[in-house]
């Protein structure tokens, strides 16, 4: 069955896929530096990087990885400690149950005057897109808040980062990317939770960070 926001969403995403360019302009890496990408996926940001001409070391890590990916764990990363000059953590924080430990395991393979790079959506983008996906839904039970229910449990604001990672002896600085993330290149991530499993009601915020973690072994 073609559910109509699928349309909606699909006509949104116009066929791009996540921006990376304009995230890698705005982090301005050192073309040399040893690079790990946690929550890597399929390792596009990684060949993004080698497309630029960076020559240094990198490595992709994700509990499901893509060619070329290490598997493993942000909490638990395999590696010594001192072995890379820049942590990223793109899109990721908020979808732990311990983001605590992962930058925690950020910090320990850091070398000295290294910098781990936590990238996040904003408020302001984040209101952007549930404002398109409160045009309705074919789920029974799943109405708009339960859309916010579900935006609050996965969401990590500026001031959660920065008092997360300061507890790590992390120099925190937080910068507005602007528009790295467009709307309609965000969206294609709702089509494929939209049309995963679906089932009436909807999870609340109290039931959804357990729930997470059952599923996305198999996301």
């Amino acid at each position: 069955m073609r559910l109509p926001e699928r349309d909606l969403l699909l006509s949104r995403r116009a066929g791009v896929a996540w921006p990376e360019a304009p995230l890698l302009d705005r982090l301005a890496l050192s073309p040399t530096a040893d690079v790990l990408d946690v929550g890597a996926g399929d390792g596009r940001l990684l060949a993004a990087l080698r497309e630029r001409g960076h020559r240094g070391r990198r490595v992709g890590l994700d509990p499901s990885p893509g060619p070329g990916v290490l598997p493993g764990e942000a909490e638990t990363l395999p590696f010594a400690p001192a072995s890379f000059d820049v942590v990223l953590l793109v899109r990721v924080l908020a979808h732990l149950p311990g983001p605590e430990r992962a930058l925690a395991e950020a910090r320990r393979v850091l070398r000295p005057g290294g910098r781990v790079y936590a990238a996040q959506h904003g408020e302001a983008h984040l209101a952007r897109m549930w404002a398109a996906l409160g045009q309705g839904t074919a789920v029974a039970g799943l109405a708009r808040p339960g859309w916010e229910d579900l935006l609050l449990a996965v969401t990590v604001g500026p001031e959660d980062a920065q008092a997360i990672a300061a507890s790590y002896g992390l120099e925190v600085k937080a910068r507005d990317l602007g528009a790295a993330f467009p709307l309609r290149d965000w969206l294609h991530l709702r089509v494929e939770i939209l049309c995963r499993n679906l089932r009436p009601g909807y999870l609340s915020k109290r039931s959804y960070p357990a729930a997470l973690r059952r599923w996305a072994p198999r996301a």
